[in-house]
């Protein structure tokens, strides 16, 4: 992999330049493609319906009953559609990863560094953000850009976020969609509780 200390000045060059393929499926993406948030039936309804109201201490909990067909259709569909914004993002989206990390610290003047030193930078957090989805990834840089860190109760615009603050709001950004996807496969996966017929 080409070292991003040699490629910072080009991706930040970028900023001007019209949208590549992977900037346009990203910000397709974060401005309306991402699935709902809230799925009613799979988010709430079939849940509410068949989990036992028994939670084990330890293992996995039990479902009331089987699922019908089109329960089992709809938690299917709803653990797909979670599964892709949830992976870690594909090499073809490290330049765009790099440049939204590169134009959020450099909305802070102590962060305006340039050549290897911010090349190093750009490297150590990138690598560090390849378990999370990019659009997760690029919304959180540019929230942050926008508002600054939320710290103590308000935002922070004079210091950049440090390594733990950008991966804990990439977790607060993704964390619902996680929830929802834990539910569905682990309804898929859930054995009838004792006592029922299968």
């Amino acid at each position: 992999m080409e070292k991003l200390g040699a490629t910072a000045g080009r991706l930040v060059s970028r900023v001007s330049q019209p949208a590549s393929g992977a900037d346009s499926r990203l910000t397709t993406m974060l401005l309306g493609q991402l699935p709902k948030i809230f799925n009613r039936l799979t988010d709430a309804d079939i849940p509410n319906r068949v989990w036992s109201t028994w939670t084990p201490e330890a293992g996995a909990r039990s479902i009331r009953r089987p699922l019908d067909a089109s329960e089992r259709q709809a938690l299917e569909a709803r653990a797909a559609e979670l599964a892709p914004v949830l992976g870690a993002y594909p090499p073809m989206d490290l330049d765009f990863v790099t440049l939204a990390l590169s134009d959020m610290f450099g909305g802070f003047t102590s962060m305006r560094q340039s050549g290897e030193e911010a090349g190093a930078r750009l490297d150590s957090v990138s690598r560090l953000l390849d378990p999370f989805p990019a659009w997760a990834i690029v919304k959180v840089c540019r929230d942050i850009q926008a508002n600054g860190v939320w710290r103590d109760g308000k935002f922070d615009r004079q210091w950049p976020p440090n390594d733990s603050e950008i991966v804990d709001a990439i977790r607060k950004e993704i964390h619902h969609y996680e929830k929802c996807h834990r539910s569905a496969t682990a309804l898929l996966a859930a054995a009838v509780e004792d006592g029922m017929i299968p």
